[in-house]
């Protein structure tokens, strides 16, 4: 019969397992904090990037465009004039084009649909992804339109003295009409549809004997709405006027003033969320679904470039605020990056202020829109529009 003995651990080989054990859990919390810090300060360095030069990957079009204008579309953009409309993929390939006869051509898009509006005219043009066309004759002058994801077409028409808020489906058929006058409700400045077509804000403005003021009213076009004859609820903006509102996502309204900007919430009610006062002249709007920013003069202790870009979430926070000098003459706010171009110049900014691309040109350029890849833009010359990946 062999022998056999019992091992057992020794106090000391104990305490040299658990010092062991301890120094690996150390080892692996070091590593991952080092892996955590190094992926930090990728993000960081790929937000705050900046690129000092671009290569021209493909020329979309060659020809006369400077009556042509452009816009992001789903994964391209969309060209469009006075008439005819074209989309290109994100790969510059033309995949339709439609012609129409506008003079004055708005576009608006909402999901999959896009919309020409002849402002002064009585035309609505629509269009999908696939470039099936719909057409809307409205019964008096546009003075704004917009569209919702599902097609659903709403427009502000003016007839003398009688103005009229409408809405159609995208086969022509009319949904709902309220009739307003501009003694009682006011003059209208602006109108915006909710995503799913159910809400609309129209901003009036109202001249009340020696006094003038801005009334916001909400229209609730549900189901619900019918029981309230449509209005959800409405506010009056003293002191101000708000030329410009605006649906970022389903249930936020941003309404621009001239000296403040109001951020409204839509549940059952609508409600004030964020006002936010605004201490001089503003010069510049611009918004996506995501952020907003404007362009105003300085403020006392403000010294950087000749007037100060801020840059605001949805909700109405700040993200960004830098000095821009004012040599601009268009500014876009697309893919969260702020636009600026002039005929020579271009600027781009991210979301929080910082300088993305700052660049000169020797063409004369007309637009500059962000294209599918991070640093893929589609650039509109006077003769051309390129695709072109910053370096």
């Amino acid at each position: 019969m062999k022998d056999f003995s019992i091992y057992v651990n020794s106090a000391e080989k104990i305490q040299q397992a658990n010092n062991r054990k301890r120094f690996y859990q150390k080892y692996r919390i070091f590593l991952a904090a080092v892996i955590a810090l190094v992926l930090c300060c990728a993000v960081i360095a790929h937000h705050y990037r900046q690129f000092h030069s671009f290569v021209k990957t493909k020329t979309v079009v060659e020809e006369n465009s400077s009556s042509q204008n452009i816009e992001v579309y789903k994964d391209g953009i969309i060209k469009y004039g006075e008439n005819q409309i074209a989309y290109y993929d994100k790969n510059g390939n033309k995949s339709w084009s439609r012609t129409y006869s506008v003079s004055k051509p708005q576009i608006k898009i909402s999901g999959k649909y896009i919309l020409i509006a002849d402002l002064n005219g009585t035309n609505l043009y629509i269009y999908d992804d696939k470039g099936k066309s719909y057409n809307i004759t409205a019964p008096y002058q546009i003075m704004d339109a917009e569209i919702a994801d599902q097609g659903v077409v709403a427009v502000a028409l003016s007839a003398k003295k009688t103005n009229y808020i409408e809405l159609y489906n995208r086969s022509g058929e009319k949904l709902v009409s309220i009739k307003t006058s501009i003694s009682e409700n006011g003059y209208p400045l602006d109108i915006a549809l909710s995503p799913n077509g159910e809400i609309l804000c129209a901003s009036y403005f109202i001249v009340d004997g020696v006094e003038m003021k801005n009334r916001l009213t909400f229209y609730d076009f549900s189901e619900d709405g019918e029981k309230t004859k449509n209005i959800l609820g409405g506010f009056d903006c003293d002191n101000t006027v708000v030329p410009t509102v605006t649906f970022m996502g389903s249930d936020t309204v941003c309404a621009f003033g001239d000296d403040k900007i109001l951020v409204y919430q839509i549940n059952n009610k609508p409600k004030l969320k964020k006002e936010t006062a605004i201490e001089s002249s503003i010069k510049s709007i611009a918004y996506d679904s995501n952020h907003f920013a404007i362009v105003r003069g300085h403020y006392t202790d403000e010294k950087d470039g000749n007037y100060t870009l801020e840059i605001f979430s949805k909700n109405g926070n700040m993200v960004g605020k830098c000095g821009i000098d004012g040599d601009y003459t268009t500014i876009n706010l697309r893919n969260d990056k702020v636009i600026f171009t002039s005929p020579y110049h271009c600027t781009v900014y991210s979301s929080n202020g910082k300088v993305l691309f700052d660049y000169s040109f020797t063409k004369h350029l007309l637009q500059l829109l962000p294209g599918s890849g991070d640093r893929e833009y589609f650039i509109g010359y006077e003769d051309r529009l390129d695709m072109i990946k910053l370096k």
